[in-house]
């Protein structure tokens, strides 16, 4: 049997139809994928007009220029390198570590605020103190939260 999507083959997850993230799935650890490249999708994007929304007040023009300048670069490199180059902050969230909400990250995906996977939420630095938090799903990185201003994190 020839499967579409011989990535998955290690996995305990059944891909969709289209290779999409589906709900109730479980995200990918970078250990399985490290090296391929990311490729993003905006699926799940925030765009409530909150805080850590891509739609937030606060956004311009240059700040979506920037962004996708960002992501272009960052698509060229492998999972691995950017885990290992400080410059991308690349690594995953725990929730204890932020002021952003799980439920709320989960209400991007779901609709609710239940996590109804067992997702892993990962962040890398996009540009300046810009963040971006997602997860991974066959090799996809989803664009879930931005934060612009690098405040998700806790200050001591």
């Amino acid at each position: 049997m020839s499967r579409k999507f011989p990535l998955l083959d290690n996995f305990n997850t059944q891909p969709s139809d289209d290779g999409k993230y589906k709900f109730g799935l479980d995200s990918e650890k970078i250990s399985s994928i490290k090296h391929l490249k990311p490729v993003f999708a905006f699926d799940y994007v925030c765009d409530d007009n909150g805080d850590f929304s891509f739609c937030g007040q606060l956004l311009g023009a240059s700040d979506y220029k920037k962004l996708v300048k960002g992501l272009k670069r960052i698509s060229e490199i492998s999972y691995n390198d950017l885990s290992r180059d400080q410059r991308f902050h690349f690594h995953d969230v725990e929730w204890n570590d932020v002021s952003v909400k799980e439920s709320d990250f989960n209400k991007c995906i779901y609709g609710v605020a239940e996590n109804n996977g067992d997702i892993t939420p990962y962040q890398f630095k996009v540009y300046e103190e810009a963040r971006i938090i997602g997860f991974i799903y066959s090799g996809v990185f989803y664009l879930v939260l931005f934060d612009r201003g690098h405040n998700a994190y806790k200050r001591k």
